[in-house]
């Protein structure tokens, strides 16, 4: 029995599972005003050169998810190389087509390999903790079903949080009005969304400082922790904003020293909604421990 991965571009891993042989990756990508595609990538000085240009540009840039043909390959090349199950793990089907073009593409595959689809909620270092704590649980002797049943737990009972530093970027997501995102900046009032399965994003609460949004951040994380018996993995990802996201993390660690912390850029596809200077958060309960 061999098990192989799907993920997408804007999932997250720990440096030892980049490179990892039974993790395949389709990408998504950027296409900006004047017809230029930017691939999402992690590479942090990609990441850089894009949320420069993010900064400069008046028309934001859209998103599109990866083509149909991308998954071929990539299911056909699994196949190719013997593997017996693929497990499918991506971002939250509210946010992208990515998850119902897998299920597409697999459907016309399973009678040549076991295929599972899970819907992870939310995007970057969820989805990497999933796959994760999936190899775990493989490897414990669960079978594809229980992981699966698993994985599904971990993607309900996850939260993922996101605080922009402008506005605008709100406005051109379609999720604010200009009248409203005027008088927020003049209030100096800084949203904080929250990943929702049904909406997508909504709004959680109204601070005006970056040290309300920690200490804000901060309660969910006692919340969490707690109710998860400090079975959690905590993930600060940034809009090339790293001052604030450390901060973050150092003040958490002060509370809880012994919590799986990690910090990741937040890739051009998130940045698209995110923008320059955004904070996104998210606490992901471990179910292999």
């Amino acid at each position: 029995m061999k098990t192989a991965y799907i993920i997408d571009s804007t999932a997250d891993l720990k440096e030892e599972y980049r490179d990892h042989p039974d993790i395949f990756l389709v990408n998504l990508s950027v296409i900006f005003e004047n017809g230029d595609v930017f691939e999402d990538t992690k590479d942090e000085n990609k990441v850089k050169q894009y949320y420069a240009r993010l900064k400069e540009e008046k028309v934001p840039p859209s998103s599109s998810q990866p083509t149909p043909n991308q998954f071929y390959e990539v299911f056909e090349e699994i196949i190719e190389k013997g593997y017996t199950d693929v497990i499918g793990i991506l971002l939250s089907k509210k946010l992208s087509g990515t998850f119902q073009t897998c299920r597409m593409i697999m459907d016309e595959f399973e009678d040549k390999i076991n295929t599972y689809l899970v819907n992870s909620s939310s995007t970057s270092y969820v989805i990497g903790s999933m796959v994760e704590q999936s190899m775990n649980m493989l490897e414990a002797g669960l079978s594809h079903k229980e992981v699966v049943e698993n994985l599904e737990w971990v993607a309900k009972n996850q939260d993922t949080y996101l605080t922009v530093k402008d506005l605008k970027n709100l406005v051109k997501g379609g999720r604010l009005s200009a009248t409203s995102a005027a008088i927020g900046t003049l209030l100096r009032i800084r949203p904080i969304m929250m990943f929702d399965d049904e909406l997508g994003v909504k709004l959680f609460d109204k601070v005006r400082t970056d040290k309300r949004v920690v200490q804000k951040l901060q309660d969910v994380l006692v919340e969490m922790a707690t109710k998860f018996k400090e079975k959690l993995d905590v993930v600060v990802i940034h809009g090339d904003n790293e001052a604030l996201a450390t901060n973050i993390i150092e003040k958490f660690k002060e509370k809880y020293p012994s919590l799986n912390y990690q910090t990741f850029y937040l890739g051009p596809v998130l940045g698209v909604h995110g923008g320059y200077g955004c904070i996104g958060l998210a606490f992901i309960p471990r179910k292999d421990s």
